[in-house]
């Protein structure tokens, strides 16, 4: 199961469009497109304490920022205090005219690119290079 779940944290990086990797004391959180043109996304867990450990569903761009906001406004602010979901949905209103794509492209730029704005804490991983801090949970 861990190598199948390596494989899919490599292959969330072939797109060319940035992929999200949460990770908690439970579980990595993880969702990136499936397509070029980034409207299919899977998202995927990997719960350490399953045995069957990994869950995963393709979803159309829109469906998938929906999921996605819903793990940054519920699952994540469970395991990290200081997750300011107020500055997260400050920001989703910058968003709301763009396409589903769009939507997830730039939160997840966001997220990456400007962690201190809603987490000292935030578990994320911000680059290909840092993949492998998921790797060695597994």
């Amino acid at each position: 199961m861990s190598d199948e779940f390596k494989n899919y944290i490599d292959q969330s990086y072939e797109k060319g469009t940035s992929p999200i990797w949460l990770y908690t004391k439970d579980y990595i959180y993880g969702m990136f497109p499936v397509n070029n043109d980034s409207n299919r996304w899977m998202e995927i867990t990997y719960d350490f304490d399953s045995d069957d450990p990994i869950i995963k569903k393709e979803r159309d761009a829109d469906l998938s920022y929906q999921f996605l906001f819903e793990e940054l406004e519920k699952g994540i602010p469970y395991y990290i205090e200081d997750f300011n979901v107020n500055n997260l949905k400050q920001f989703a209103t910058t968003v709301e005219s763009k396409s589903g794509s769009e939507k997830l492209k730039t939160i997840i730029s966001e997220l990456i690119n400007n962690t201190d704005k809603y987490s000292k804490n935030l578990p994320i991983i911000k680059s290909k290079e840092d993949a492998h801090l998921l790797k060695e949970k597994v």
